[in-house]
């Protein structure tokens, strides 16, 4: 705890990736500043020993991470998935290959 009062007064914030519920219980001991849930659905990225989590998911880890630390949710979310990862409760999102595809590489 006394780490984690270091890095928010500099500015940086401990954000923790959970998959499953032990490893959400070991990030909410830690009190993170946010927690990401991934991946919420299947994703090209990178190869995961996780299967996808779904929406029914992110519902669940909003219901258990207190209402002021943020949930981010990551994997194979595109422009057409976005609004309903965040009405399930994601307060964030991050991507990857949703970038790759705006932004082809020639």
């Amino acid at each position: 705890v006394k780490e984690r009062r270091r890095l928010a007064s500099s500015g940086m914030r401990l954000g923790v990736s959970t998959h499953s519920y032990a490893e959400l219980a070991t990030a909410l001991a830690v009190r993170p500043s946010y927690v990401s849930l991934g991946p919420v659905f299947s994703t090209a990225s990178k190869k995961l020993r996780f299967t996808p989590r779904g929406l029914a998911n992110v519902e669940r880890w909003r219901k258990l991470i207190p209402s002021d630390t943020p949930l981010v949710a990551i994997g194979g979310i595109t422009r057409e998935r976005a609004l309903a990862v965040t009405a399930a409760g994601a307060d964030g999102i991050a991507i990857i290959s949703a970038i790759d595809s705006w932004y082809p590489r020639s």
